[in-house]
């Protein structure tokens, strides 16, 4: 038997042996989960009725209409949100050597050739571990033969943040449209606030130099997911610059949030440590962060980031530092003047091997 829902109009075909004969029944439609009813039993056939226009609903009849489905440029805020969180599953695809890689790293009874043998596993992992190896950055330009002679000579923390920087190339190295940043322009900037973090932790907050790294390298992750949306709504994005908001601003107006709290979001789905995760919502304002250390780190590295020339993002200028950021890590204007100069020759020398 073939049926039709009168609500959404999806037909259905029923196995006439299954379905019991002689009876009235309902189920609910498959596709709009109104009530369908079956009268299976014996009746005389009425006469056919004369055409009519369709009876308007009657008192007390509630007539529900589909709402179709909104676009990703019609929504904003909450629905908007909810709709990346929805679409981005798992955690960005990373090569399986840097998972490996650092999990033997973790074994205090691994050793320096055990590590060698998961790298090189990659060719092209390895090839980018050797270059950026022998770069003028690590002092060793040329003295690099072999993955074994790296792991040796770098030593394992060393390591683990090359071979992070490396896996991270492919991911910030793309061209983002809607933040008008030509290919590799993000992945400069990422890595400038990666090395100055890393550069003041090693002197404010030793223990926190490998976590300052990786914050510095993901903090803006959120504009990757976010470009699309932002590239959607270009008009309005383009009156908004040219009134001289900043991007973050611009973010907020057009989509109802910025790329900082979605990044707090992705976190706390991935069950990313939460240290992590209120240092990537808190790297513009990290006054709001109960004190968190690390969000004044990526704070401040940032900033200084953003006057580099080599990394410096087209709306540098509409940043400024928070107030707090120097006295919190007891820093003052000649030491960020001389992060940005090793930040500087820092991305220089390692860019050079690497893109």
């Amino acid at each position: 038997m073939r049926i039709e829902c009168e609500s959404c109009g999806k037909t259905l075909d029923l196995p006439d042996n299954r379905l019991p004969s002689g009876k009235k029944v309902s189920f609910p439609c498959p596709g709009c989960k109104s009530k369908i009813t079956i009268d299976l039993r014996v009746k005389t056939a009425p006469e056919p009725e004369p055409a009519r226009e369709p009876a308007a609903p009657s008192a007390g009849k509630v007539v529900i209409t589909p709402i179709a489905e909104k676009s990703s440029g019609e929504l904003e805020g909450t629905d908007l949100r909810r709709k990346i969180l929805g679409s981005i599953k798992d955690l960005p695809p990373m090569p399986k050597v840097i998972y490996k890689a650092r999990e033997v790293m973790g074994n205090p009874m691994s050793g320096f050739k055990e590590i060698a043998e998961v790298i090189e596993t990659d060719q092209a992992i390895a090839a980018k571990v050797l270059q950026v190896a022998n770069s003028a950055y690590y002092g060793l330009s040329g003295m690099v033969s072999s993955i074994h002679q790296a792991t040796v000579v770098l030593g394992h923390k060393t390591l683990e943040q090359l071979i992070t920087m490396v896996s991270a190339t492919s991911l910030l190295g793309s061209r983002l449209k809607g933040y008008r940043m030509g290919a590799g322009k993000l992945w400069q900037h990422s890595l400038a606030v990666a090395l100055c973090s890393r550069l003041i932790a090693k002197d404010r907050a030793p223990a926190m130099e490998n976590d300052a790294f990786s914050v510095g390298l993901i903090h803006d992750a959120g504009k990757l997911a976010l470009d699309r949306y932002i590239l959607e709504r270009s008009e309005q994005v383009e009156k908004e610059l040219n009134a001289g908001a900043s991007f973050l601003e611009v973010e907020k107006k057009v989509l109802g949030f910025d790329h900082t709290e979605l990044a707090l979001d992705l976190c706390t789905k991935w069950n990313l440590p939460e240290n992590h995760a209120s240092a990537m919502r808190y790297h513009h304002e990290p006054s709001a962060s109960d004190g968190n250390q690390l969000a004044y780190i990526v704070h401040t590295a940032n900033h200084i980031a953003q006057q580099c020339d080599i990394s410096k993002t087209m709306d540098a200028a509409l940043y400024t530092l928070d107030p707090q950021a120097l006295d919190f890590l007891a820093l003052d204007e000649t030491d960020l003047a001389n992060y940005q100069q090793a930040t500087t020759e820092a991305v220089s020398q390692i860019t050079q091997n690497l893109m």
